[in-house]
């Protein structure tokens, strides 16, 4: 394992304290700037001062991203390297300072998760397990083979795809919810469509990518 990747087992994955892919409501006191959408009166008054706050305050620890690699060979512990600078990107561009755990997984592992703590006994692509904390966000586990299948079939690399994937946990992490109506929805296919864009990554986000394959079907 190369020396510079940190990999960890997170005692968020051993005892997980809310049932993941479920945001919190109410947690969310704000969104930061860079995920709200942009008000064209208030950029022509120049009132640049009422920004929404960032979703959390998070003491300003750093940032940190924390890489476990499960069931996978060497080619995933490569990509858990190229993931962890992605991931410190991440936090950086929605202005969040705080440590984010991230595994990388193979079809079993997920699908005990999922099992689990969602009652759903079948293979997933990403899940994330807030954590109550000032710290740490919390877990993001994504399933490599699901990526890679899904990946093919969007035209992506497995990183674009891993990507989309870290981003959609991501903002799980910050109670963002697709499930719990319309708006909601919206909302968050709106905040992963503009990091997506911010940072340069290639996709439409994890939200219109499934719009668009049930749109085919």
């Amino acid at each position: 394992v190369p020396p510079s990747l940190m990999l960890v087992w997170s005692m968020t994955l051993l005892s997980p304290p809310r049932t993941p892919v479920i945001a919190r409501r109410g947690m969310r006191t704000g969104v930061p700037s860079c995920l709200a959408a942009t008000s064209d009166v208030a950029d022509q008054e120049g009132d640049n001062d009422s920004a929404a706050p960032p979703i959390r305050p998070f003491g300003g620890v750093g940032r940190r991203v924390l890489v476990n690699v499960e069931g996978l060979d060497a080619d995933g512990e490569d990509l858990g390297l190229l993931l962890q600078g992605d991931g410190m990107r991440l936090l950086a561009e929605a202005k969040l300072e705080a440590e984010l755990s991230l595994t990388l997984c193979d079809g079993p592992f997920i699908r005990d998760l999922n099992s689990q703590w969602r009652g759903m006994d079948q293979e997933t692509d990403v899940l994330s397990f807030p954590m109550d904390d000032d710290v740490i966000l919390g877990d993001v586990v994504i399933c490599v083979e699901v990526a890679r299948r899904q990946a093919a079939e969007r035209a992506y690399d497995l990183r674009d795809e891993a990507r989309v994937l870290m981003v959609h946990g991501l903002l799980h992490l910050l109670g963002y919810d697709h499930e719990t109506g319309v708006a909601d929805a919206a909302e968050m296919r709106e905040a992963e469509e503009r990091l997506l864009r911010n940072l340069g990554w290639k996709g439409e986000g994890l939200i219109a990518a499934a719009e668009t394959d049930r749109g085919g079907e």
